[in-house]
């Protein structure tokens, strides 16, 4: 039960993501302006956690859908600063050795403050001299979809898990 346990709680660090590079899905459509006020409008994650320890090991799926989304990305130019504000929360489905349990887990945020840049359909996010970079899946003039994705190990207790979280946003322009 423990295992368990750890693995919920990875799931749940990894929701306080920042998303990193995933290049295997080029831009579907980018032709629009990234500068203005953008409302999110769902938010949906997906992932796998691998538990490893004391000759055990567990694998995890998880899936969560977004609900009480309230949070807008504002970005400006020159300087080109994202400045993020509200929340989210999600229904977060964990399944391991064929048990699922489900959580909810709010109020949570998407980005921290930064400066931003773009190359092609990446956005990059700066935020305390750390960089992350965000697949513009799609960038019209009304709809905005990013993809990203975060691998995490962490070690504790003689065990260690790896995190691999998916989280796909829709934005709508203001």
């Amino acid at each position: 039960m423990k295992i368990f346990k750890l693995i919920l709680f990875t799931a749940f660090i990894s929701l306080s993501i920042s998303c990193s590079k995933d290049d295997d899905n080029p831009a579907l459509e980018n032709n629009g302006n990234i500068v203005g006020v953008w409302k999110g409008t769902t938010v949906d994650y997906s992932g796998a956690t691998e538990t490893s320890g004391q000759g055990q090991n567990i694998s995890a799926t998880f899936n969560g859908e977004g609900y009480d989304v309230d949070y807008t990305l504002t970005f400006t130019e020159n300087p080109n600063k994202v400045v993020s504000d509200g929340s989210y929360s999600i229904e977060l489905t964990t399944t391991a050795n064929g048990q699922s349990t489900t959580q909810n887990i709010e109020n949570l945020e998407f980005l921290s403050s930064g400066e931003w840049s773009m190359n092609g359909n990446t956005l990059n996010v700066t935020v305390d001299n750390e960089t992350d970079e965000i697949t513009i899946v799609q960038l019209t003039d009304d709809t905005m979809v990013l993809k990203g994705q975060e691998v995490q190990t962490m070690s504790q207790g003689g065990f260690t898990v790896t995190s691999t979280t998916n989280i796909i946003l829709t934005f709508t322009k203001q």
